[in-house]
């Protein structure tokens, strides 16, 4: 999944100018319910991020009231992704800022933003969290060739539509966890057993109706 599936454009997004005077920065904030807003020139570029906490930042840093202050005092640098980045890429900043900018592969055109919002609906999609089915959470001991192609052939036979197959750390270096997600289906105990007599570990099942 690339950023550009799950992109705020920029219509739909509030932004300041470095211009701005922080008195219009703060009513801006408090009209439109946000805690940090997008810094954009009249070019287009994005320059970084400014908010709340930027603005008390900079009036103690630098002595200033809060009235006498711009956006360009209390803006915070933050590298933006590019539109072809790859969504995961997002994650990293996503806890440590409100939303993700997004700029144009030029590395400076403001395209949007990914929100917090955009990021939970895609791994909700990505997990089929929504869908009803049979989740199984596997343990593998030790990566081995071929575990993904083992995992469809214990259902290939059963009529049965794999919603989701995901893979991740178990927090040991040889150890593995896979998440499998199937449509509903009457088989869940054959699916059991297959999996275990293949050598994966079912940790838990769960079913989502």
């Amino acid at each position: 999944m690339f950023i550009k599936n799950c992109l705020t454009p920029t219509e739909e997004i509030i932004t300041v100018t470095p211009e701005t005077a922080v008195k219009e920065l703060i009513h801006t904030l408090e009209a439109n319910n946000l805690e940090s807003i997008p810094v954009v020139n009249e070019k287009g570029y994005f320059l970084g991020i400014t908010g709340y906490n930027y603005v008390m930042k900079a009036s103690i840093k630098q002595g200033k009231e809060i009235k006498d202050l711009t956006v360009k005092d209390t803006l915070h640098l933050i590298s933006p992704l590019t539109i072809n980045n790859d969504f995961e890429e997002t994650l990293p900043l996503i806890v440590r800022y409100p939303f993700v900018p997004v700029v144009h592969e030029d590395g400076f055109t403001f395209l949007g933003i990914v929100k917090i919002s955009d990021i939970e609906s895609a791994l909700a999609d990505t997990y089929g969290h929504e869908l009803p089915g049979i989740r199984f959470l596997l343990a593998v001991v030790l990566d081995a060739p071929h575990e993904l192609e083992s995992i469809v052939d214990t259902v290939r036979d059963l009529d049965v539509n794999i919603i989701s197959v995901v893979t991740f750390d178990a927090g040991n270096a040889a150890a593995r966890r896979i998440l499998l997600k199937v449509s509903p289906t009457p088989h869940i105990e054959i699916i059991r057993n297959r999996l275990e007599e293949k050598g994966f570990r079912v940790l838990s099942l769960k079913e989502k109706k």
